[in-house]
């Protein structure tokens, strides 16, 4: 068995390794999981201490407070997908640091893997905070039988969907300049120009399965919750409410991860230092 032809995969998990290490702990410093961390906490507990002081009761069911409690994740995914993938890549360009990582022994393409990890990690993170807290509520409200699988289900579809929105976001961050260009393209891609999109389909009664940010309902809708739809009180439109099915929307996830995640480190790969 010739060992040296294992020892190249061999450095490049190790190279791996360091780059995780060096970009999560770039963003402990400027305190990015920090700030996450503290919307994962707070938003969850706006939903536990606010009820009872307005004295309103919580809902009937541990899934319905659990489903509730959860409308915003989505939107903390995009937001940490923007934070710790939004500059992975552009800022290696745009500040030139690239000029001393890319010379070094390591391959262009194992940097690349590893920042893409470390963001993808520290997006779990807050998403896994986010339901341990929900979790944590839910079992002091209902008792440890509110805990259902559905709340399993739903985790795991938010860690794909997680995976998803960090490809896309990452694949931008390959191919801008600039680190405020490729967040903010990533950021208001998916939180408004997309969902208009898919707004668009659904009027004109299109089932916009194949767009990433219709199947973030998933991530609510295996609670057993029923998206209600419309254009508001007294509008008289009309139109038929496309639903997202769990098989085709695990499929259309792993479609963007896969797809967009290999684009970038290929685009990444390709760009040349100015």
């Amino acid at each position: 068995m010739d060992i040296n032809r294992y020892i190249p995969v061999v450095d490049d998990f190790k190279n791996m390794y360091l780059t995780i290490k060096f970009e999560l702990l770039k963003h402990i410093k400027r305190k990015r999981i920090l700030i996450t961390l503290i919307l994962a906490i707070l938003i969850p507990l706006i939903f536990y201490i606010i009820p009872p002081l307005l004295g309103h009761d919580y809902a009937s069911t541990a899934n319905g407070f659990a489903a509730s409690n959860l409308g915003f994740v989505n939107l903390l995914i995009i937001l940490s997908g923007a934070i710790f993938a939004g500059d992975s890549i552009s800022g290696e360009f745009e500040n030139k640091t690239g000029l001393l990582l890319f010379s070094t022994p390591q391959r262009k393409s194992s940097i690349f893997i590893g920042k893409y990890i470390a963001s993808l990690i520290a997006t779990w993170l807050i998403v896994s905070l986010y339901y341990l807290i929900t979790i944590m509520e839910t079992a002091s409200i209902y008792g440890g039988s509110g805990i259902s699988v559905e709340i399993a289900q739903s985790f795991l579809l938010a860690l794909l969907y997680s995976t998803s929105i960090v490809s896309i976001v990452f694949f931008f961050s390959s191919i801008m300049k600039k680190t405020i260009t490729s967040t903010l393209i990533g950021f208001f891609l998916l939180l408004m120009i997309l969902p208009i999109i898919t707004a668009v389909f659904t009027v004109a009664e299109v089932d916009p399965w194949f767009i990433i940010t219709h199947n973030e309902g998933l991530v609510t809708d295996v609670l057993g919750t029923v998206n209600q739809g419309g254009f508001g009180p007294g509008q008289g439109f009309n139109f038929t409410i496309f639903k997202p099915d769990l098989w085709s929307g695990i499929g259309v996830m792993s479609a963007y991860t896969v797809i967009f995640f290999l684009s970038g480190i290929v685009m990444a790969d390709r760009r040349k230092m100015e």
